[in-house]
């Protein structure tokens, strides 16, 4: 597909994987459907089936451990050793910067996951509500799905809410919808609550309600997801993510841009 570039890390096809289940989580609100998904590619010690780089991807390149990177889609696997269900893991730095790239790189991802021989496919992500209506110990989880009764069964199974009427923006909601229409794979949507301050303020991560999405998929699919995250340590967690926010910032401030009479030099993030 034009625009869309493929770097394959192994060759695997559909005859290779046992009863397989896709998870997803894209950059979003509070990135919390992003951070559930890294946390359990972490967990599962998931490895990379490919890597997909995309024209339509911000322009600029990622700088980790002073190694460069160009934006990208990431699919990586994990093999059950159980022999119940295998999984593939879909995520990506960014999301498109256009509604025409979003379902450019939607359509060509349930290509993907249709040739993998996915028969369900589970978005995480956020759902934005009034602080003051926010649940303080434990977020709840709202669910849709392109069925109604695999959505009756997980409602019941995950004690979650229905998602009654609005809009599922951006691929977390499209993958699915679209795969459903494409090739009759059913998907399900899971969004744990979050402040909705979190849709104006980019700096917002809500790693409780990430949580929460691991803890109900662990519980749902019977993934070996260790405690290392838990709702009872998140507050410490966030406390010193938020030390770090602060010092980056304070670190950022003391950056000047210098001016001479030939040239501007300045830093770009």
């Amino acid at each position: 597909m034009e625009g869309i570039r493929i770097i394959k890390h192994v060759d695997l096809s559909k005859e290779d994987f046992n009863n397989p289940i896709c998870i997803l989580g894209m950059p979003g609100i509070a990135d919390v459907g992003k951070f559930a998904l890294d946390s359990l590619i972490g967990q599962l010690d998931a490895e990379n089936f490919m890597d997909i780089i995309f024209d339509d991807y911000p322009a600029g390149a990622i700088v980790d451990d002073s190694i460069l990177s160009a934006p990208k889609a990431e699919i990586l696997y994990w093999k059950d050793p159980n022999k119940l269900r295998d999984i593939i893991l879909i995520t990506a730095d960014a999301q498109s910067l256009t509604p025409k790239g979003i379902y450019k790189i939607s359509n060509f991802l349930t290509k993907i996951i249709m040739q993998c021989g996915i028969k369900l496919i589970v978005a995480l992500g956020a759902y934005p509500i009034s602080s003051r209506m926010l649940n303080s110990k434990i977020p709840k989880i709202f669910a849709s799905s392109t069925d109604r009764e695999l959505l009756e069964k997980y409602l019941i199974k995950n004690k979650c809410e229905k998602i009654q009427k609005g809009v599922i923006i951006g691929a977390n909601g499209l993958i699915p919808t679209l795969a459903k229409a494409r090739f009759n794979v059913d998907g399900l949507v899971f969004l744990a609550e979050t402040d909705n301050i979190a849709m104006v303020n980019e700096d917002i991560t809500d790693l409780k309600a990430s949580i929460t999405l691991l803890e109900m998929l662990k519980k749902s699919f019977t993934l070996p997801i260790k405690k290392k995250y838990s709702l009872e340590n998140i507050e410490s967690i966030t406390k010193n993510l938020q030390i770090k926010r602060d010092q980056l910032e304070k670190d950022l401030e003391t950056l000047q841009i210098i001016d001479t009479d030939d040239k501007r030099k300045s830093l770009y993030i």
